[in-house]
């Protein structure tokens, strides 16, 4: 039976999102996981929090908060998880659960880096369209946004963190008007953490075509996984 190996930002395991995806995956799929955070205490996850000039990486823990993460500071954590993954773990696809750019990742081992699997798709089916983009930070908005308008989009931004609980039904419905109210054509949400609950209430209050960032990655990892 086919391996795969879920590498993330945070702590393992990360129950709900590799759920998610594996929903739409074969039951037979064996699944290893490795996290960033694994094994460190919170002084020494406060120190990965991002640099002056970092917007820095939303990411939830097991104790139920939140924090921001620095994009430069995960890049070694996270070769040591792939590591772990393609070598003792025996993981035959990886698949890292972030959709941060991770290029400089290297590996034996097929890697699914959504950073550049994403905005690939995304731009695609959104060019000569209006897109919005629900991201998981308000923080990154500027970002995203310079992103896909250097792609030729029309974009409109906006943010809802998933992870703050029962709240976050009410940020997704406030980031959901604001992109029927500028009239846009289909909805990216970005995060991986982002659920099904939150994509319904998008759909109903947008009346629009929207994409789960957790459920895109699994039909990619449906496509790519060995026989």
């Amino acid at each position: 039976m086919p391996s795969i190996g879920f590498a993330g930002i945070g702590q393992t395991p990360d129950t709900a999102t590799v759920s998610a995806i594996c929903a739409f995956l074969p039951a037979s799929v064996n699944v290893v996981e490795a996290g960033c955070l694994d094994g460190l205490t919170r002084a020494d996850i406060d120190a990965l929090g991002p640099n002056p000039d970092e917007v820095g990486i939303a990411c939830d823990l097991h104790d139920g908060s939140s924090i921001l993460l620095s994009h430069s500071k995960l890049l070694p954590r996270m070769q040591d998880c792939v590591d772990e993954l393609s070598g003792e773990r025996n993981a035959d696809l990886i698949v890292i659960l972030c959709g941060a750019d991770w290029s400089s990742i290297t590996s034996s081992t097929l890697v699914v880096n959504p950073g550049r699997v994403f905005p690939s798709v995304i731009s695609s089916l959104s060019y000569g369209r209006k897109l919005g983009v629900i991201k998981p930070s308000a923080g990154q908005i500027a970002d995203e946004t310079a992103r896909y308008q250097g792609m030729g989009i029309d974009v409109h931004v906006t943010a809802a963190s998933p992870f703050c609980g029962a709240e976050r039904f009410d940020l997704v419905r406030e980031a959901a008007t604001d992109l029927r109210d500028v009239s846009c054509d289909l909805i990216w949400m970005t995060c991986v953490s982002m659920d099904s609950e939150m994509k319904q209430i998008v759909s109903d209050i947008t009346r629009k075509p929207v994409i789960l960032a957790n459920e895109l990655l699994a039909k990619i990892i449906s496509t790519t996984l060995p026989a």
